[in-house]
């Protein structure tokens, strides 16, 4: 199998989730550090421009967006235990107040005891700097820059709801873990990372003991990899990764043409490309990736279809 490469950065709760997903699946995977901000020139080298974190890299084949992504990892690793079958609409919908959850969180970190953590750790300038980016982040998209008013609404709730659902079964849907753990956990690492304010946690016995035995899984076998490494592995590669399903026609676009992929909640920066595939879950396109000079080969990127509209080149 093609080495896994995941680029992220240590403090991004996605890629969090993404990392605590191959432990538990023990997937060996390279760790390739990126920017927390950009300018990430290797990155959107590879990407095309698109620049949320994490994303993974299978050798010149390169997954965009974390929904995608733990569904690669899924299938590398064959547990079919993480999306069953007889509860996959409750997995979905638990993805979704992960979401929410991730976006309520937020502003949490920004209230006075977290934002002095976070300018302790960046610097006044340097905390300016990463607001700056996370407003040009969130401008353009459907979804706007929560605020504490949205945070104050969904967050105890939430965690009232998942911490009464713990109280007799170790994890959200039974007895074994599945992707919706991941999809909550994530959230609640990314406040309880901030010391300034991860006391606002601690009075939910069950979701606490919860979060304890996920974390506890651990990051599975990492070993570290550079972003030269990840260009050298992509140029050096000869083959694609399998596409699944039939084309589905039904956007009336074929193979080879020209096209455009955007997300449309926040990080919209569209991707150019030729259309490769169009399946029920993923849009994949297909681009020359070049690095200050030098031409790495060409790449595919795939994007999930459910978050992300794919227009023809000439529209835009």
């Amino acid at each position: 199998m093609t080495s896994v490469l995941l680029h992220h950065f240590d403090p991004s709760p996605f890629s969090e989730k993404v990392r605590l997903l191959l432990g538990h699946c023990d997937l060996a995977w390279g760790s390739v550090r990126i920017p927390r901000m950009m300018p990430k020139p290797h990155f959107t080298a590879l990407t095309g421009g698109y620049r949320k974190t994490p994303a993974l890299q299978m050798g010149r084949d390169i997954y965009c967006d974390t929904a995608l992504i733990v569904r690669v990892i899924e299938r590398l690793s064959g547990k079919s235990t993480l999306v069953p079958p007889g509860q996959a609409a409750s997995v979905r919908a638990l993805e979704e107040m992960g979401d929410r959850l991730f976006l309520a969180a937020i502003p949490i970190l920004f209230r006075p005891e977290g934002r002095a953590v976070l300018v302790d750790q960046l610097g006044e300038e340097g905390l300016a700097r990463f607001q700056a980016d996370r407003a040009e982040l969130f401008s353009g998209g459907n979804v706007s820059r929560p605020d504490d008013q949205f945070s104050r609404a969904v967050w105890t709730s939430t965690l009232e709801m998942l911490d009464a659902q713990l109280a007799h079964q170790p994890f959200v849907l039974g007895e074994h873990p599945t992707l919706a753990d991941f999809s909550l956990y994530h959230p609640i690492w990314y406040v309880r990372n901030n010391p300034g304010v991860r006391g606002i946690t601690q009075d939910y016995p069950h979701l606490m003991a919860w979060f304890e035995r996920l974390g506890a899984i651990g990051h599975g076998r990492r070993h570290d990899a550079s972003e030269a490494q990840a260009h050298e592995i992509a140029a050096a590669c000869d083959h694609w990764q399998p596409l699944a399903d039939e084309f589905d026609d039904s956007l009336n676009m074929a193979p080879g043409d020209e096209v455009t992929v955007g997300a449309v909640d926040y990080g919209v920066d569209r991707v150019h490309g030729r259309l490769v595939h169009i399946s029920r879950e993923a849009l994949t396109l297909e681009r020359e990736a070049t690095f200050e000079g030098r031409v790495l080969g060409p790449v595919r990127l795939h994007f999930p279809r459910d978050g992300f509209t794919l227009s023809p080149a000439s529209s835009f």
